[in-house]
């Protein structure tokens, strides 16, 4: 089944295909904000990756909308729910997100822990 989730302005703030209790293949996300300038120069979209016991997993992408560069990329984790608003409310950052230069080198990476319904940054490293 495809599902929609919105803002409080009515803007489709993630759109994706549910099933059960957790979102299958690939959730797009917008912008929350008519005015967010950032949302008309990347594409952010995160592919559901793994499912195991309560959670499931899925990689953010964020890339360059003309020339599909990487600006970053990330994994989450998600609470399974048969509410899929609480789904994608659920997300938190776990392991490794890296953030990239116009010219496609790695600009930085932060390594990021789940700890109970909190996600922590460990570490931050520049290159």
């Amino acid at each position: 089944m495809s599902y929609s989730i919105y803002d409080k302005n009515g803007f489709i703030k993630a759109d994706g295909k549910f099933k059960a209790d957790q979102f299958i293949d690939t959730i797009y996300v917008y912008k929350e904000k008519d005015n967010d300038i950032y949302d008309d120069h990347f594409d952010v979209f995160i592919i559901i990756d793994s499912s195991k016991n309560n959670y499931f997993y899925g990689t953010e992408i964020v890339e360059e909308k003309k020339t599909h560069k990487l600006f970053s990329k990330g994994l989450y984790r998600f609470k399974k729910s048969s509410n899929p608003q609480k789904c994608y409310q659920s997300k938190l950052k776990t392991g490794y997100f890296e953030f990239h230069n116009i010219d496609g080198s790695l600009h930085s990476k932060e390594l990021y822990q789940i700890k109970g319904d909190s996600s922590y940054k460990i570490t931050s490293i520049r290159k």
